[in-house]
């Protein structure tokens, strides 16, 4: 078996790596996750579908600073407008595509002094009115949001099993639960907020700034600030507690590996994709039905109590959920 450190640091590397998948999916080829997940990534990021429009465009290079296609002009014009900015704002065709002196110039023809030393499009837009120009304060301010929304999600988790199975221990010592609950959220609003500042880090802060002289349209590309932001994401696990880890990995594995398949195929519902559905469901299940048999340690939280009693009966009840939970924090 595996020592505890080894095993977090397999759950931190894999939900790291899978969840850059995902986040990539979500910008560009949103069509290859579920329309929930899609939904609910959305509601989260709160940004507006025309920033989205917009970085498919530039990845597509129908967007290109100086030179983009005639249906690009006005996918951020109206958002421009709609905020009380000057609509060439949103117009690639006006928009500086390098930093440095050639980007102040088109800057003062713009009338626009809030951007000077980089190109592409403002952050006063792609913040859509969060913060105004401020990277910073857009970041903390989704954080926080982030944080408000995080703790209505992971309130059932942590609240009910113990609430459940044992009501009079959760009255009597709730700051574990509390604890668990608000490391939860820290983790998820930092997710949210970090690949924000990332982001913004990369098209304005530092990075865009010393290289004046490469062109935006890849800094707001696919390799660009959006590959940083989803690298760097997923570094927020590691706020959650070691066997938290794993279970999170575990929830985002197979819409990662839905992800990677053939979006066709998958949509196709032929027999092979059914089939394998089915197969994959069997195998799963009956892995944890066994591990909860043969060796149940392997199992964690609600899963393990859970199966346990499933399995075993009234042989389990002595060890609740938060009893559990406690055992895992000491291992750790």
């Amino acid at each position: 078996m595996l020592p505890v450190r080894s095993t977090q640091l397999i759950s931190s590397t894999s939900f790291h790596l899978l969840f850059k998948r995902i986040m990539w999916c979500f910008f560009y080829e949103p069509e290859r996750l579920p329309k929930s997940y899609v939904k609910w990534i959305t509601s989260l990021a709160d940004m507006d579908q025309r920033i989205i429009l917009a970085l498919q465009a530039i990845r597509e290079r129908r967007w290109k600073y100086s030179k983009p296609s005639p249906a690009c002009h006005d996918i951020l014009g109206d958002l421009a407008s709609e905020m009380r900015l000057n609509r060439s704002l949103g117009d690639p065709t006006s928009l500086p595509a390098y930093g440095g002196k050639l980007g102040n110039a088109v800057w003062d023809s713009l009338g626009y002094d809030r951007r000077r030393g980089v190109g592409g499009i403002p952050c006063e837009i792609v913040h859509c009115n969060a913060s105004g120009n401020s990277c910073t304060g857009n970041a903390v301010l989704r954080g926080i949001r982030g944080f408000g929304q995080a703790l209505l999600i992971y309130a059932p988790v942590h609240v009910l099993p113990p609430l459940i199975s044992n009501p009079r221990g959760l009255l009597t010592d709730p700051v574990p639960t509390v604890v668990a609950l608000f490391r939860s959220a820290a983790f998820l609003s930092t997710f949210i907020s970090s690949i924000w500042f990332t982001v913004c880090s990369v098209r304005t802060l530092f990075i865009a700034r010393l290289f004046p002289f490469i062109p935006h349209d890849f800094w707001d590309g696919p390799q660009g600030c959006i590959l940083a932001g989803c690298l760097v994401c997923g570094a927020s696990i590691g706020i959650e507690r070691g066997s938290r880890r794993g279970e999170i990995a575990l929830y985002v594995m197979p819409r990662a590996i839905r992800a990677c398949l053939p979006a066709k195929w998958i949509k196709s519902g032929s027999w092979t994709v059914r089939n394998l559905e089915r197969l994959t469901f069997v195998w799963s299940l009956a892995s944890l039905l066994t591990m909860a048999i043969h060796k149940p340690e392997a199992l964690r939280g609600i899963a393990r109590w859970t199966l346990g009693y499933i399995m075993q009966g009234k042989k389990t009840r002595s060890k609740k959920p938060n009893q559990t939970a406690l055992e895992e924090e000491h291992q750790e």
